[in-house]
């Protein structure tokens, strides 16, 4: 009688029913998970990211789309009374946003203002 268990050692294992050694068998899955992955990105990098803008009352500015790695440059709202100081990354507007920081997500900017003399 053939002792299947040596031969199957000998030749790196394989997978039951399948004539296919797991070595091969890894190579395979690791191959179809970065095929995944790079889908995935070009997905995300073609449709593009929302960029949405929150003046806090002050004139509308319509939100934008751009690809990963672009850069935004978003019109000055007005506010009656107010002066406009930028673009933030924060509700508190604590982290100014510049315009030649890279997108790299969906996200929303909020208007600073201070109070007009």
């Amino acid at each position: 009688m053939e002792n299947k268990t040596a031969e199957t050692k000998k030749k790196g294992g394989l997978y039951a029913k399948v004539n296919m050694s797991v070595k091969s068998a890894n190579i395979m899955v690791g191959v179809l998970v970065a095929a995944l992955l790079a889908v995935s990105v070009f997905v995300i990098k073609h449709n593009g990211f929302t960029v949405k803008f929150d003046t806090d009352g002050g004139s509308y500015v319509a939100p934008v789309k751009a690809m990963y790695s672009e850069t935004v440059s978003p019109d000055e709202p007005v506010k009656q009374g107010y002066k406009f100081t930028g673009w933030y990354t924060d509700r508190d507007c604590t982290n100014e946003w510049q315009t030649d920081n890279a997108v790299t997500g969906s996200m929303t900017l909020y208007a600073g203002w201070e109070k007009a003399e």
